[in-house]
């Protein structure tokens, strides 16, 4: 008699748990659609996994040239601030902007029930872990360039654990991201002046000591916690417990607020393509 198959619930039928736990063995398919994006961009660029480096340089090397002198900082200690600063912030920002248009993607897998509805924010997690490797590599070759002695301190196990900690907590938040941005679509219109303001009120452009008499806008950033959990074990060789701390109580609480979100997040892009 042949064995009966063990039943798999379809996507709509799975609770928040059991859709992170079949995301977990799809890794395959979102390795395929991972390349599927990177050929995507070598055919429409032409650079392929050479762009996030080349972007980090051009920036870096443009504005960061230009801001050292408004800032009157001497180049070889604020090009080596603001590369590591850059190079977080525009991985992290790119995975903000991802996760607020993921459920026009997500809604393309309605008609393949046994996906998860988190592949593609595990998609979008691969992606920005490897660009976010690309852009370390580049901001490590402007420090090499303009103050190599820095690179002797650096803590390199501290450096891998901020990196962990900024992709798990982008992954974590990726849903309710997702859900808040596709509930008010309005809010996807402002979604580039949302990232440049949090862009200057965050230290990247400049350092956190010029806002002495206004710390709170650093303290109470998590924009700033995030960043700096890879930026110090880089510029100072430490790991900041502070940072560290906050940046894991980020990640959790974004997976309660994901668990919260999951149902309703469903629902929403289930009766908007029924509609």
């Amino acid at each position: 008699m042949m064995a009966r198959h063990n039943h798999v619930p379809r996507w709509s039928e799975r609770n928040f748990i059991q859709d992170l736990i079949a995301v977990g063995g799809q890794g395959q398919v979102a390795l395929k659609l991972y390349f599927a994006r990177v050929a995507e961009l070598r055919r429409n660029s032409g650079l392929g996994l050479s762009a996030p480096i080349l972007s980090v340089l051009v920036h870096v090397g443009l504005l960061g040239s230009v801001m050292s002198v408004v800032f009157q900082n001497a180049i070889e200690n604020f090009l080596p601030y603001f590369s590591i600063s850059f190079c977080l912030w525009q991985a992290i920002s790119i995975s903000l902007s991802d996760s607020a248009n993921a459920n026009e993607r997500v809604a393309h897998f309605l008609s393949f029930p046994q996906l998860s509805g988190y592949l593609v924010h595990l998609v979008n997690t691969l992606e920005m872990f490897t660009a976010l490797l690309l852009k370390l590599v580049a901001s490590l070759l402007v420090i090499a360039i303009v103050n190599p002695a820095m690179l002797l301190n650096i803590h390199v196990a501290g450096l891998l654990t901020g990196v962990f900690l900024i992709v798990g907590v982008m992954f974590a938040w990726a849903l309710p991201i997702a859900y808040v941005f596709d509930r008010f679509r309005m809010l996807r219109g402002f979604l580039p002046q949302i990232l440049l303001a949090v862009y200057l009120v965050s230290p990247i452009l400049w350092e956190p000591t010029r806002v002495q008499k206004h710390s709170w806008i650093v303290t109470f950033n998590p924009i700033f916690h995030l960043i700096e959990v890879a930026r110090v074990p880089v510029l100072l060789g430490t790991l900041p417990p502070a940072s560290v701390g906050i940046a894991t109580l980020l990640l959790f609480t974004g997976l309660i607020f994901s668990a919260m979100a999951f149902r309703r997040n469903r629902d929403q892009l289930v009766y908007q393509w029924i509609a």
